[in-house]
């Protein structure tokens, strides 16, 4: 089997595989096992058979980062090699204060805005909507806390690594 550390929407996750033959695997992920059919449909797609459920997905690649679009929702994905996942602190998007800050992961449009500064929010809270490659991707915050501000609008295009929203840490 081979392990990897993957950050999937933002959380570091163990991932196994061991392939059985051609088209079938064991995928371990967080120690719950799965049986996987895999079967390729074009260029950057393919067929799942997962549990006796079958979903279609498209992948992007753009360097080390990933996106899985399963559906109108997509995954962003980055795998870490030994040192990044040695140092996931240094990885976060939060200043020494613990304030989050969440970027533009890519160009797009904001099509929602989910918060408006002084709202409470919980670890995977859904904070906004970009669309980016004519898809809506679902953004969310990683912890707990108040939304400091919010520095984007419905309709807005925005460029890569743009701040589009700040959150303080939860002091309770």
């Amino acid at each position: 089997m081979r392990t990897y550390t993957v950050l999937l929407n933002e959380r570091e996750t163990r991932v196994g595989i061991t392939p059985l033959d051609e088209h079938r695997f064991t995928i371990v992920i967080d120690e719950v096992p799965y049986a996987v059919d895999v079967q390729s449909t074009g260029p950057d797609s393919l067929s799942l058979l997962m549990e006796n459920r079958s979903n279609d997905l498209t992948y992007f690649c753009r360097g080390e980062q990933m996106e899985l679009h399963v559906g109108d929702r997509c995954h962003p994905i980055e795998i870490l090699d030994e040192r990044k996942a040695q140092t996931p602190r240094s990885r976060a998007k939060a200043e020494p204060s613990g304030r989050e800050i969440i970027k533009a992961f890519m160009p797009g449009k904001i099509v929602l805005v989910g918060v408006r500064p002084g709202d409470r929010v919980t670890p995977g809270s859904s904070v906004l909507i970009i669309e980016a490659m004519k898809m809506e991707n679902e953004i969310f915050c990683r912890g707990a806390g108040v939304v400091r501000a919010v520095h984007v609008k419905p309709g807005q295009a925005v460029e890569n690594d743009t701040l589009l929203i700040e959150i303080d840490p939860d002091a309770s």
